[in-house]
């Protein structure tokens, strides 16, 4: 509360100059010179009690900041002197990463094209074989199949050939046809 009311009174003072000025004015004053004398003897006694006590600490204040400020500077000359030699090496690095990069992906590309036209040139061998393997076997099964029709049909002429010989035909004529039989393969082994 108290500082309230001081604040109060130096904002107010601060506002109204007038108020300050109406206090009654003191009859002005002539200095003395012992009263000079002591301020002299007193500013002198200070700057040597300061210049004796406060000069040797300060002195070393300062020379051991120094100290420390140029061996912080050093260390951070090495430290930026290191930091840029990592990063040329980092930036040396990267260019051959990349190099390295680039050559790989030739490589890479290299390969997929070598693959790519090793697989179309099996891709049209095996389609090659594939057509080659189905006509062969197109071609057999047709002929099994005939194959089987034609001993179909042999199997029924037989059938049908025995049932009407044994039907119709009787000893005497069976006798007849077996020597005309005879006789054409005579002829024809005479042909030969």
């Amino acid at each position: 509360m108290k500082k309230w009311i001081t604040s109060a009174a130096i904002f107010g003072a601060a506002l109204s100059p007038r108020i300050a000025l109406a206090a009654p004015e003191a009859p002005e004053q002539r200095g003395s010179w012992l009263l000079l004398a002591f301020f002299a003897i007193n500013f002198i006694l200070f700057w040597l009690v300061l210049v004796y006590f406060a000069l040797p600490l300060a002195r070393k204040f300062f020379a051991d900041r120094a100290v420390q400020i140029r061996s912080g500077l050093s260390r951070a000359q090495g430290a930026f002197a290191e930091a840029q030699d990592m990063a040329n090496k980092a930036a040396a690095r990267m260019a051959s990463l990349e190099a390295e990069l680039k050559k790989i992906a030739a490589e890479l590309e290299e390969e997929t094209a070598f693959q790519v036209a090793r697989v179309a040139e099996l891709a049209k061998s095996t389609g090659e074989r594939i057509r080659r393997d189905t006509v062969l076997s197109t071609a057999a099964l047709s002929e099994a199949a005939q194959r089987r029709v034609r001993a179909r049909l042999a199997e029924s002429a037989a059938t049908l050939a025995r049932d009407l010989i044994g039907g119709d035909f009787q000893s005497s004529d069976q006798g007849r046809l077996i020597d005309g039989f005879m006789n054409q393969l005579g002829d024809g082994g005479a042909r030969r």
